[in-house]
């Protein structure tokens, strides 16, 4: 990691009433992330067509518990980025009113190698007799997925803001603040044209669903043309208003009883998450699907379906050319359909062509009452609301055909009807037809999530040797996700709606109250001698906090196997048999580390094909809670005075307090042992003061 910060201010006071303020940033950030393979593919007699640029393993994925074997990150990684800041602000200062204005612009420069699937990851879930772990010994991944092709990106943007605000104030006791902000924010494009999109409502008007930018036409691919803009998008900028209103009252004019609120909107800039799936797009950077039997593990990429290009460019071949459904063996729908092109079998990423920026509602209102000999209490109550927030999800996920028959048209005009749901007629139920139900995601803006608390604090400031602060929350948060995870689906269980996915966020905690403490103990402070020496001057201080636990889903890893999810690692749930108080046992923490859940409470998702391939279960997200927690931190210390002008202060572990210690500074000789500690003296002429602190947790 390499980084380099700049900045420069220049502040003109044009009178009482003016002054300007300029400023510029440069902030410049250079990271590689480079693995040193332990074992390489030449090592394992793995064969894949870009190991020319990579030579990193394969990373091995379980369902159980999400073990996983191999390099982090699964391929070498590299970004060298410049940000350019220039901002203005005006300020104007004239009898009750404080008002500033500006604007600024961000500008980002990303250069960045990108290979993040070059070496492959297989998934390997239970199956048959065998565990997820068996199957891994035997060689036979439930599915994988590997990249190659052409990795490095120029990713820019551009950002403007303008706003203004007013700083009244309406009497003595009584301020306003008032301001609005405008944002257009850009959405980021590639310089060197690597990116693409998919567009799943083309496949299911039945066209070929990839777009690029025009761009791309200066590489001249055969079977590419590029027909959208540089962001692949309908809009490259996102127009965002943002007003701001706040208050503060003295109620009693008095200074003892205040009252605050405000409400305001914030909007979070675009960052590379949305680009970056762009970039995995045929033939960029093809990501193909691969299954075979045992004993085939080392060639998963190298034929067949799975095949990838050579590292490092862009293959023809690899364009994506849009499937049909060409037959089912034998005319018989359960089985897996014959296909012409080769989409179906292609990692297809979608970015919504909308471009939105996500944004946050933020509310307060607060009392705060001097309650006198310097303690405060405070009371509010706090709110928040997120839109348009980020979630992936298998939006093209399978039809379910048990009460409606679907009837499909393949080449030709031919068609089909499937009546019923199999693990192997996935990609014939597709929501559109020509892209793979199992190797398809949206990478959504439209999640959203609300936080509700009440919080309360009492604060006695430092006086009479006590400093003393207490806080306590009831809060509520819920959401569709808690995760800004890009890698793998977050919406839980069906995945054509968030539906399934509203609930406790994951780290929501219903009660959270705290202490932080600083108490000087009066005793012997009017002792004198040894007794003064050994028993006065100690002070205890720590912080204890006590709070709900964290939400838990109840996962079911063979769930939805009908519609291909399973495999793709989609949170996927199992059916509550009982009511949702059952499903956790009773007694202490430690006596239920291994059953703190019934597991009887809970069966697995039902079946709901021929060949026992399974649905969804009933259960939620974010359903239970872990158990409640509680942590302490103590300190004591001691002030010890040796001379009238010369004093330090030792401070030492609560069980331990004559630790060994040994003194940074060469005006004091080693604490060795207790028997030492009287020979401790300062050649200095000055006051020193040296403190060692401590610390234990329970």
């Amino acid at each position: 990691v390499h980084d380099r910060f700049l900045n420069l201010t220049e502040t003109h006071i044009f009178s009482p009433e003016w002054v300007n303020e300029a400023r510029f940033g440069y902030v410049r950030i250079e990271n590689q992330s480079i693995n040193v393979p332990i074992a390489t593919v030449n090592d394992l007699g793995i064969d894949r067509p870009n190991s020319n640029v990579d030579q990193l393993i394969y990373k091995f994925t379980f369902n159980s518990g999400g073990f996983q074997i191999g390099p982090t990150p699964s391929a070498n990684q590299s970004q060298t980025q410049n940000n350019f800041i220039a901002l203005d602000t005006l300020s104007y200062s004239h009898g009750r009113h404080l008002v500033r204005a500006g604007g600024e612009y961000d500008r980002v420069n990303l250069d960045k190698n990108f290979p993040q699937v070059f070496n492959g990851q297989l998934f390997f879930s239970p199956g048959g007799a065998y565990s997820d772990f068996q199957n891994f010994l035997l060689g036979s991944p439930g599915f994988s997925f590997g990249g190659s092709g052409v990795s490095n990106h120029q990713y820019r943007s551009n950002n403007i803001a303008l706003f203004v605000q007013d700083d009244y104030k309406v009497t003595k006791d009584l301020t306003l603040n008032t301001g609005f902000r405008w944002e257009l924010a850009g959405a980021f494009y590639d310089e060197l044209y690597h990116i693409g999109n998919t567009h799943a409502d083309l496949a299911q008007a039945g066209k070929n669903p990839f777009v690029f930018p025009k761009g791309i036409n200066r590489y001249d691919i055969a079977g590419i043309t590029g027909t959208s803009s540089a962001t692949t998008l309908d809009n490259s900028y996102a127009s965002n208003y943002g007003p701001r209103l706040g208050f503060a009252y003295d109620v009693a004019g008095k200074g003892t009883t205040a009252i605050r609120g405000g409400y305001g909107i914030y909007y979070v800039k675009e960052d590379v998450g949305n680009v970056d799936q762009l970039s995995f797009i045929a033939p960029i950077l093809p990501i193909t699907f691969a299954s075979g039997p045992p004993g085939t593990m080392a060639t998963l990429f190298a034929t067949g379906p799975g095949q990838l290009p050579i590292g490092g460019v862009i293959d023809p071949a690899f364009s994506p050319v849009y499937s049909q459904v060409t037959g089912f063996p034998n005319g018989d729908t359960t089985q897996a359909p014959n296909f012409s092109g080769n989409s179906v079998n292609l990692f297809a990423l979608e970015v919504p062509r909308h471009f939105v920026v996500p944004s946050t509602q933020q509310w307060n209102l607060t009392v705060q009452q001097n309650l006198g000999h310097g303690w405060i209490a405070e009371v509010g109550y706090i709110g928040t609301k997120g839109t348009h927030l980020r979630e992936t999800r298998d939006a093209i996920q399978a039809y379910d055909v048990r009460n409606h028959p679907l009837t499909i048209t393949g080449a030709g005009g031919a068609t089909y009807t499937i009546t019923e749901n199999t693990a192997a007629n996935v990609n014939a139920r597709s929501r559109a037809l020509g892209l793979g139900a199992t190797g398809y995601q949206l990478f959504a803006d439209d999640a959203i999530s609300i936080y509700h608390s009440g919080q309360a604090s009492l604060t006695h400031r430092f006086a009479s040797g006590l400093e003393l602060q207490a806080a306590y929350t009831f809060s509520k948060a819920m959401d569709e996700t808690s995760t800004g995870n890009t890698a793998f689906n977050t919406a839980v269980n069906d995945q054509t709606s968030l539906a399934d996915s509203y609930g406790l966020s994951d780290f929501d905690r219903t009660h959270r109250l705290i202490f932080n403490y600083v108490y000087e103990l009066p005793f012997f402070k009017s002792a004198a001698g040894a007794e003064r020496f050994l028993l006065a001057g100690w002070t205890a201080s720590g912080i204890t906090t006590f709070q709900s636990g964290t939400p838990i889903t109840v996962l079911d890893s063979g769930a939805a196997s009908a519609f291909g999810l399973n495999a793709s690692g989609t949170p996927t749930t199992p059916n509550l048999v009982g009511r949702v108080s059952q499903g956790v046992t009773s007694g202490g923490v430690h006596s239920r580390l291994t059953h703190y859940l019934n597991i009887n409470n809970f069966s697995p998702a039902p079946a709901i094909g021929p060949d026992g391939s399974t649905g969804f279960g009933d259960l939620g997200r974010n359903t239970y809670r872990g158990p409640r927690q509680q942590n302490w931190d103590f300190s004591l210390a001691k002030t010890f005075r040796i001379a009238e002008s010369n004093e330090f202060r030792f401070g030492a572990d609560f069980f331990n307090l004559w630790n060994h210690a040994v003194f940074s500074s060469p005006s004091f000789v080693d604490v060795e042992s207790p028997s030492n500690f009287g020979a401790i003296t300062s050649t200095q002429g000055s006051p020193r003061l040296i403190q060692f602190t401590g610390r234990y947790s329970f």
